[in-house]
C-alpha cells in the first residue's frame, strides 16, 4: 500500500469548499454555512446540508453509524451505532430549514439490555438494522445471536413521544438477520444472511440463507428458505447467478436488502450478483434473477491506482460483477421498478491458523515483472497497468465465463423493470460515477473512506455504490445513491426509468482535517485515518414533504465511519449562479461566498480570474467589507495610500486596528501582490480582532517540506493558518509562503475564515 501524507497537507481548493459541515460546539453551530450540491442552482433539485448528528465515537474500519429510521409521529430518528451496541435516538422536531448546519442531539437506549432482560435464553449478538412502520407505531430492530449459526430475533418496540422505546415482544428469525423493513404496518421482513463465518472446512457449517416473515400483532414469524433453487442450480448459474462451486443454492445465497412493492419483496443476494423475488401472500419465491454485469469492453474504467488521475480505458476481457447491496423500489407508469446500488463484495472468512481461511480475490500486481490477469488477457505491455488490481477469483464458482476477467462490483447503479416473466434491465449509469467524482474531487478521486489518498481504491471497487433509496419531488421521482469510499450521495431523476438523468452530487466529508486520535500505522507510517464531515454513507432514508419536520423533503444519511448522520435538505431555494466561465465546480462555494458578501467581484461580467494574484490593497478592502467597512479617524503615515483610493479607506482601518502595517519608511505597497505569509498575517491578526480562538499547536506546518522558508515576523500567523484550516499547502508537501496568493485562494481563506467560531 502506497503510504499516506496526514491530510492537514491537502490541497486548499477543495478541501475548504467540502469542510463547511464540519461538526463544532454547539454554541458556533449556527454560524455555519451549510453545504452545497455541486449542481446548485444549475440543477432542477438542490442539495443543501442543513443539520448533523455526531455520535462522538469513529472507526477507520467503519460500523459505527450504519442504518437510520424516523417516526414521523414523534419527530425522531434511529440511528443504529454499530460501536457502542446503542440505538441513538435524534429528535429532529425543532430542525427548520435554513442556511446553516445545526447540530442535532441524541439519548442513547441501550436495546440489548431491554432485549436480555425481557428472554435471557437470547444470546444477544448485534444489532444489525431498525425500521418505523408506515403508521410510526412500531420500531423493529434485527438482532444477531451472538453464535454465527443461531437464530436471530426482531425486537419490536412501541414508539412513546418522547423518543423512548417500550418492547412488546421478540421473534425469532432465520440466521445473521442483516436488514428489516416493514411491507405494511403488521409485517416485518429480515435478511438473514447466513455467512460462513467459520470458513469452509470439513465439520463447518455455512448457514442457511434465508427470508423471515413476521407477523407483528400474533408475534410470530415463518422463515422462508431457498430449498426449492437447489434442483435449479445448473439453470441458475447460466443465466449468471454466481455460485460457489460443490455448494447448494439453498446454502449459498446470502440476503443482503429488501425492497417491497406491490405485494412482492424483492431481494438482493449480494454474493451471488442475483435479485430473489418473494410473492408475501403465498410466501414462495417467483424466482431469482441475475443482476447482470458492466462490460469494461465497452464502459471505460480506472483500474489503476498508481497513476494520481483519473484514467478510464476499455478492456475486452474485463467484466464488473455487480453484487447489488441496497435495493429500492418504485412505480412508473403502472410498473414495478427496482434501483440497486452496485457495491460488491468478497467472501473473508475464516481463520489462517485453523485452515479454515477462505478469500474469494485475486490480487495481480502489475508492477511485478510477468503479472497478468487471471486470463492472461491484461498485462503490463498492453494496458501500461503498474499498480495493484483485485480480481474476482472466478474458477471457484459458476456462473461465469471462464474466458472473462472479473471485478468486483459495477462501480455503477441499475435500473430494472420488474415484470411477471422477471427482471429486465432498463438503464445503468456506466462510468458516471468515475467520471463525476473525478471532475468534482480531482485531489481526492477514488479515495478509501479510511484515508483520502487518491486513487486509492481505483484498482479494487472504485468510489463503491453502498446504499440507495427513491423519493418524489414536486411530482419528479430521484434516486439517491451514496458512494461508501469516495462518500457523499449521488443524484438522478428516474421517473423516466429507462432515461435516467444525472441531477446533483452533494459530499459533506471534510478532505481537510483528521479526527484526532484516528491514526493507524504500519511499519511507522501513517496508514489509515478518519477525516472531518461525513464518512461513509452507509444507510440512506428519504423523508418527503408530508412527514418531514421542515416542510421540505429531506435525506438522511448514516455514516459508517465518521460515525455521524448528515440531513440534507432536497430542493427548496437555489443558491444563485455564478456567472463567471472560469470558475471551476470545486471552487465555486468559496467564489459565490465572498461575491455575494460583496468582500471580492469578478475581473468582468463573466470571468472571476482565479489564478490572478491580489493586491495588499485588495486583501484589506476584503477584510475592511468583512467588517462591516467602518470609518475611524485614523491619521494614515503612508506616502504610497491616497485616502481617496478605492482601498483608502481600508488601509486607514486596518492600521487602525493593527490588522495591516507597511514596509517602513512610510510606504504601504497597495498594488504589489500580497503574498501567502502576508495574507496569513491580516486573517490571523484580523481573527485576533474578532476575539476568535487563535491558539494552535504548531505540529502541522512541521509537514510541509518548505516551512522553514516562513519569514520570523509570519511564523506565528502561518502555524495558526493552517492548524486552523484556513490555509493548507499549494501542493501535497509545499506552502509557499512568498509566493504571491491566487484570487481563488484568498476567497477559499476568507471562508474558512468567516467559519471560525469564538
Amino acid at each position: 500500500m502506497r503510504k499516506a501524507r496526514r491530510p492537514a497537507a491537502t490541497a486548499l481548493a477543495l478541501a475548504l469548499a467540502l469542510q463547511l459541515g464540519t461538526v463544532v460546539p454547539a454554541a458556533a453551530a449556527a454560524d455555519i454555512t451549510a453545504t452545497a450540491g455541486y449542481e446548485n442552482g444549475n440543477s432542477p433539485l438542490n442539495l443543501t446540508q442543513i443539520a448533523r448528528y455526531a455520535s462522538g465515537q469513529f472507526n477507520v474500519d467503519g460500523g459505527v453509524m450504519e442504518i437510520v429510521a424516523y417516526n414521523r409521529a414523534n419527530s425522531f430518528a434511529y440511528a443504529i451505532n454499530g460501536q457502542s451496541g446503542l440505538l441513538a435516538a435524534i429528535s429532529l422536531e425543532n430542525l427548520a430549514a435554513g442556511s446553516s448546519v445545526a447540530r442535532l442531539s441524541g439519548t442513547d437506549i441501550d436495546v440489548k439490555a431491554l432485549v436480555e432482560a425481557a428472554d435471557s435464553s437470547f444470546r444477544y449478538g448485534d444489532m444489525t438494522s431498525v425500521a418505523v412502520s408506515p403508521d410510526s407505531a412500531t420500531l423493529a430492530a434485527a438482532l444477531q445471536a451472538e453464535g454465527y449459526n443461531d437464530a436471530g430475533r426482531v425486537a419490536l418496540f412501541t414508539c412513546n413521544s418522547d423518543g423512548t422505546l417500550t418492547l412488546k415482544g421478540l421473534v425469532e428469525t432465520g440466521v445473521q438477520p442483516d436488514m428489516v423493513t416493514f411491507a405494511d404496518n403488521n409485517t416485518v421482513l429480515t435478511a438473514d444472511e447466513g455467512e460462513p463465518r467459520e470458513g469452509y472446512g470439513d465439520g463447518i457449517t455455512d448457514p442457511r440463507g434465508s427470508v423471515t416473515v413476521v407477523d407483528v400483532s400474533a408475534l410470530t414469524s415463518e422463515v422462508v428458505g431457498f430449498d426449492a433453487f437447489d434442483a435449479q442450480r445448473d439453470e441458475l448459474a447460466a443465466s449468471g447467478v454466481v455460485l460457489k462451486k460443490g455448494v447448494n443454492p439453498a446454502t449459498d445465497l446470502e440476503p443482503e436488502y429488501i425492497a417491497v412493492s406491490g405485494g412482492k419483496a424483492y431481494i438482493t443476494l449480494q454474493e451471488n450478483n442475483a435479485i430473489a423475488v418473494l410473492d408475501l401472500t403465498s410466501r414462495t419465491f417467483d424466482g431469482i434473477y441475475s443482476a447482470g454485469f458492466e462490460d469494461y469492453g465497452v464502459t471505460p474504467v480506472d483500474i489503476d491506482k498508481k497513476d494520481d488521475a483519473y484514467a478510464p480505458k476499455t478492456y475486452g476481457s474485463l467484466l464488473g460483477i455487480r453484487m447489488p447491496d441496497a435495493i429500492a423500489a418504485f412505480q412508473a407508469e403502472g410498473k414495478t421498478y427496482l434501483v440497486t446500488a452496485n457495491e460488491g463484495d468478497a467472501r473473508e472468512w475464516g481463520d489462517e491458523d485453523l485452515g479454515t481461511f477462505y478469500l474469494n480475490e485475486d490480487e495481480r500486481d502489475f508492477g511485478d515483472e510477468g503479472v497478468t490477469s487471471p486470463t492472461g488477457a491484461i498485462t503490463e505491455e498492453n494496458s501500461g497497468l503498474t499498480g495493484k488490481v483485485v480480481f474476482f477469483k472466478s474458477e471457484d464458482f459458476d456462473g461465469l465465463d471462464a474466458g472473462k476477467d472479473y471485478l468486483f462490483g459495477g462501480r455503477t447503479f441499475t435500473v430494472y423493470e420488474a415484470g411477471e416473466a422477471g427482471l429486465t434491465e432498463v438503464f445503468t449509469s456506466g462510468d458516471d460515477f468515475e467520471a463525476l467524482t473525478a471532475q468534482y474531487l480531482p485531489d481526492y478521486y477514488n479515495c478509501s473512506n479510511d484515508n483520502a489518498v487518491v486513487d486509492d481504491r481505483s484498482g479494487k471497487k472504485g468510489p463503491e455504490a453502498e446504499s440507495v433509496t427513491v423519493g418524489t419531488v414536486d411530482g419528479r421521482t430521484y434516486a439517491f445513491v451514496a458512494l461508501e469510499r469516495t462518500g457523499g450521495v449521488m443524484v438522478y431523476d428516474v421517473t423516466e426509468p429507462a432515461s435516467a438523468q444525472y441531477v446533483n452530487y452533494i459530499n459533506t466529508r471534510d478532505f481537510a482535517s483528521a479526527v484526532e486520535g484516528s491514526e493507524e500505522y504500519e511499519d511507522g507510517e501513517l496508514d489509515k485515518w478518519v477525516t472531518g464531515g461525513d464518512v461513509a454513507p452507509e444507510g440512506l432514508l428519504f423523508l418527503d414533504v408530508s412527514v418531514s419536520p421542515t416542510g421540505e423533503a429531506l435525506l438522511l444519511a448514516a455514516c459508517e465511519v465518521s460515525g455521524t448522520v448528515a440531513v440534507y435538505q432536497v430542493g427548496g431555494a437555489a443558491l444563485s449562479v455564478l456567472p463567471f466561465t472560469d470558475v471551476e465546480a470545486r471552487d465555486a462555494q468559496a467564489v459565490r461566498y465572498v461575491c455575494e458578501n460583496g468582500l471580492m467581484a469578478g475581473v468582468s461580467a463573466d470571468r472571476f480570474d482565479p489564478n490572478g494574484t491580489l493586491t495588499r490593497g485588495e486583501a484589506v478592502a476584503a477584510l475592511w467589507a468583512l467588517e462591516g467597512r467602518p470609518v475611524v479617524n485614523y491619521l494614515m503615515d503612508f506616502s504610497d495610500v491616497d485616502p481617496a483610493d478605492s482601498c483608502g479607506e481600508a488601509v486607514r482601518w486596518a492600521a487602525s486596528q493593527g490588522i495591516a502595517g507597511g514596509y517602513g519608511g512610510g510606504l504601504f505597497g497597495p498594488d504589489d501582490p500580497i503574498t501567502r505569509e502576508q495574507l496569513a498575517v491580516m486573517l490571523y491578526r484580523y481573527a485576533r480582532h474578532e476575539g476568535y480562538d487563535t491558539a494552535q499547536g504548531g505540529m502541522a506546518i512541521r509537514e510541509f517540506t518548505d516551512f522553514a522558508q516562513i519569514s520570523g515576523y509570519a511564523a506565528e500567523a502561518m502555524t495558526w493558518a493552517v492548524e486552523s484550516g484556513v490555509l493548507t499547502g499549494t501542493a501535497t508537501d509545499t506552502l509557499a509562503p512568498g509566493q504571491a496568493a491566487t484570487r481563488v485562494q484568498t476567497a477559499q481563506a476568507l471562508l474558512a475564515l468567516s467559519q471560525i467560531a469564538e
